[in-house]
């Protein structure tokens, strides 16, 4: 396989665990989102439900862990929660529902002071090998691994030398023993370190945290059943198996007869290996979502697991990652990339498998103020991960995109009745599993349901899945009925209105109007409304509505389209850049046909590439398209490419001159840092590749694009240097290849 010659190697332990440390608050306008956590820079294990991440120091290993079951579960406690006002950028009607970690589990080992750290991850067997190596020269090995099918995990440990170590649970709002950052769920203000409350300017149920240690085995739960929706809670157990020999005169199979814990009136977590010993320690995690007492379930599995079981575990383990990489696989020339490919499927296998919680934004929760309350943001960031999953066969990974949209129709569908007063199916921004509304912001955009709908036709046309289509069907048609409901039809046209591609605050819709026809969205229906019908006829549903449905795909408004001279002077939403847009290109290029952001409203962004939405993932465009047309798209792709380098180099000159003022103490970064906008935007990057190849641009620019991309802002665990978004980004390089 060829999965077997790429791993990903971290030379440091990780510096952003738990809270990302990456703002984006916009230099605290967003005052609810300052100082919340973002994506993390830690190797990350999983299985689809329990996830894991290394981090800590060589002093202090530790595995923060949590599922992607367990949320708290508020929803806004308004159910006009769809309405946005003029108060958003400071008071967004968010909840307090978002994904939450459980805790981490700390190894102390004194003899590992100021020990260098090392981390392997292997993609083709999905273990993680930690090395430390004392001043000494004396190494410590841990191997960790999350089972395929159970929520255990397992870290082995070696050593060269006789080791004392001693581990403990710790929750998300304890500091010490190498984390110095928390939330200050109780509101005590205790420490200037740990952030004051879950939410600036909200209140929320705390949770019930319970910890025990006995036996050898550190144990307990967290739950949150106050001020919820409905209760969740997980279940740990942690110890090390019993050593298989003989001890005071008992055999070793009498001794496994009584489990892994000793007397459980005793409080010690204290371990000794020696050296050349192998020591394994089982994590066992189990959730209210999968079984009804979760905690006892996790401390019976640790306390009773065997070796034997370990071994087990183990098999089936590498028997599934050995199946998903025999799905499919690609050989590339360039090691830089390949391996990018790689370690972005292995993220996805290892984050996304549960059917009905998928992973949140970030990734994994490590922190209890995440960014975004972490929640599914389905204006792009949610659909884009799973595209490529769905081209490459891996279809266990990319279904639970689904279940967010599919748990929350009816409500969609009386808010609909409500605000705009016809049917259908209208979705706020921030969505959570079980019919939760985790940030209920419209913004004056309408698209994000029908973005969510592409994925779903896509994942039937590619696996011709009928059971699938099933499934999905309800919510495809209640997709369409909004749309027919709400195009406003003149001169035998059909126009979109009210809806944005970019998001806006009343405030801005009393400054710069309704907006219209925005191409991503006109893109987005052009492409539903074709294809659905032929999802209807396999399933004999609906006929009398096809040629309704065909009408509309046929009669959309036209893409608006211009010139840079036509916008000469930069009607953007919002100030972006101190240069015109002009400025930035030469003057051939000023002429040149190219997609506007919507017909009334926006017509560039120098940060939000978002007219190329409709070639990808609209699929509106492609090279099968119309010369013309894909003319308009290569130019769109090349001046969004073209205004990145330029007000990369501009940005870039700016921090040389700041830093040679004396009086100004500025870190310059490297040159690549500056550039945004397209390649390199912080929003989109994941989808702007795929669509340059759509246009075929040219695809020596794409590769280095790609390349400078890597190994610039590439950090080990498929993430980017400060970006703060997460499972996004694991779509960028698969998808491009792939396609």
């Amino acid at each position: 396989m060829i999965a077997e010659r790429n791993k990903a190697v971290f030379t440091q332990p990780p510096e952003s665990v738990p809270d990302g440390n990456v703002d984006v608050s916009g230099g605290g306008r967003w005052k609810i989102w300052q100082n919340a956590g973002t994506k993390i820079d830690a190797p990350i294990l999983g299985n689809g439900d329990l996830l894991a991440a290394v981090a800590g120091n060589a002093r202090y290993p530790q595995f923060w862990f949590t599922t992607n079951d367990f949320w708290q579960m508020e929803s806004a406690a308004n159910w006009e929660f769809f309405h946005d006002n003029n108060s958003a950028k400071c008071d967004p009607a968010v909840s307090g529902g978002s994904p939450r970690p459980v805790g981490r589990m700390v190894f102390d080992i004194p003899a590992m002071e100021d020990a260098k750290w090392y981390t392997e991850q292997n993609f083709a067997t999905a273990e993680t090998i930690t090395i430390l190596t004392n001043p000494k020269g004396e190494k410590c090995a841990l191997k960790s691994w999350m089972a395929a099918d159970e929520n255990v995990l397992v870290v082995e440990f070696e050593t060269e030398t006789d080791l004392d170590l001693e581990f403990d649970f710790y929750f998300p709002d304890e500091t010490g023993k190498g984390c110095d950052k928390a939330v200050d769920i109780w509101g005590s203000g205790e420490s200037e370190k740990i952030q004051n409350g879950m939410f600036v300017g909200l209140v929320t149920g705390r949770p019930l945290q319970v910890k025990k240690t006995g036996g050898g085995i550190v144990s307990g739960y967290r739950q949150f059943s106050d001020h919820v929706d409905m209760p969740t809670k997980v279940g740990f157990a942690g110890g090390f198996l019993k050593k298989e020999k003989a001890e005071n005169n008992v055999s070793a199979e009498k001794s496994r007869e009584f489990g892994n814990a000793y007397d459980l009136r005793d409080r010690s977590t204290r371990r000794r290996i020696k050296a050349g010993e192998r020591a394994t320690f089982i994590l066992a995690v189990r959730s209210w979502a999968k079984c009804s007492r979760p905690y006892e379930y996790a401390f019976s599995r640790t306390r009773w697991i065997t070796a034997e079981d370990v071994e087990n575990l183990r098999t089936r383990h590498l028997a599934w990652w050995k199946r998903f990489w025999s799905m499919s696989e690609i050989s590339l020339d360039d090691p830089v990339i390949e391996q990018r490919y790689y370690l972005s499927k292995y993220m996805l296998a290892s984050l996304s498998r549960d059917p009905d919680y998928p992973p949140n934004i970030l990734g994994i929760s490590t922190f209890d103020r995440p960014a975004w309350n972490g929640n599914y943001k389905i204006n792009y960031n949610h659909q884009s991960p799973y595209l490529n999953l769905m081209v490459s066969g891996h279809f266990e990974q990319s279904d639970p995109h689904d279940a967010p949209y599919l748990k929350l129709m009816e409500i969609s569908d009386e808010m609909c009745k409500r605000l705009l007063h016809h049917e259908g199916l209208y979705y706020p921004l921030g969505l959570g599993p079980d019919g939760v509304v985790s940030e209920a912001l419209l913004l004056h955009m309408k698209s994000p349901a029908l973005h969510g709908a592409l994925n779903m036709i896509y994942r039937y046309e590619i696996s011709q899945d009928t059971r699938y289509a099933w499934k999905v069907y309800p919510y495809l048609r209640g997709v369409a009925e909004f749309w027919e409901k709400d195009l406003v039809l003149r001169d035998g046209v059909y126009h979109v209105v009210g809806d944005g591609m970019h998001e806006r605050t009343d405030g801005n819709i009393r400054e710069n109007g309704v907006p219209e026809d925005p191409v991503n969205t006109l893109g987005y229906l052009k492409t539903f409304f074709t294809r659905l019908p032929k999802i209807s006829e396999a399933l004999e549903l609906d006929e009398e509505k096809r040629t309704k449905w065909q009408e509309i795909a046929e009669n959309l408004a036209p893409y608006p389209k211009g010139t840079i001279r036509e916008i000469q002077d930069n009607p953007t939403l919002w100030k972006e850049v101190d240069v015109k847009l002009e400025d930035l290109l030469p003057q051939e290029m000023l002429d040149k046909e190219i997609y506007y952001d919507e017909g009334v409203g926006g017509k560039w962004s120098f940060h939000f590439p978002g007219n190329i939405m409709h070639i990808y993932p609209g699929n509106a465009v492609g090279l099968g398209s119309d010369q013309k047309e894909l003319e308009v798209a290569r130019n769109t792709v090349h001046i969004h490419s073209l205004v990145e380098n330029k007000l990369g180099e501009l940005e870039y000159k700016k921090a040389l001159e700041r830093a040679a003022d004396e009086k100004k103490a500025t870190v310059v970064k490297h040159a690549h840092f500056y550039k945004a906008g397209a390649f390199n935007a912080s929003n989109l990057s994941c989808l702007f590749f795929t669509a340059a190849v759509r246009t075929g641009y040219d695809p020596d620019i794409i590769w280095n694009e790609m390349r400078d991309m890597i190994i610039h802002r590439g950090i080990p665990n498929g993430f980017l240097k400060e970006n703060p978004h997460g499972i996004e980004q694991l779509n960028t390089i698969p998808d491009a290849i792939q396609e």
